[in-house]
């Protein structure tokens, strides 16, 4: 499985989340077998200028994820990533990557509900 996070820095496992999925400066992702961490790597996020959050979207599926745990999203970028199959995490407790991994793993990260998406990204 092919976990993806958005974060603030080059830092790994010990990442802060980045609060906007489609404007956070990288992308860290996880490979993950059957629960044990394989790889991480981390991604300059290209960004998303033109074609607002479709391109974030793009760029996030160009990276194999099966899985994206964010903090918060729009409506249409959450239709865009289901669509697509990707799995979409709502994670607003924890700051640091690693815990919300754990978290993750552990099964205490639900789905995110398309009831509470964000209001600025219909």
């Amino acid at each position: 499985m092919i976990i993806v996070f958005p974060t603030t820095k080059d830092d790994g496992l010990s990442a802060k989340r980045g609060a906007h999925f489609g404007r956070a400066t990288f992308y860290t992702v996880v490979k993950v077998e059957d629960g044990i961490v394989k790889d991480v790597s981390v991604h300059k996020n290209p960004g998303h200028v033109t074609g607002a959050c479709q391109n974030a979207v793009s760029n996030i599926q160009s990276l194999g994820a099966d899985v994206l745990i964010v903090g918060g999203i729009g409506g249409e970028p959450l239709k865009k990533f289901l669509a697509l199959g990707i799995d979409v995490y709502f994670d607003d407790k924890n700051e640091i990557l690693e815990d919300s991994l754990r978290a993750f793993l552990a099964g205490n990260v639900a789905k995110i509900d398309p009831n509470h998406t964000c209001s600025s990204h219909k």
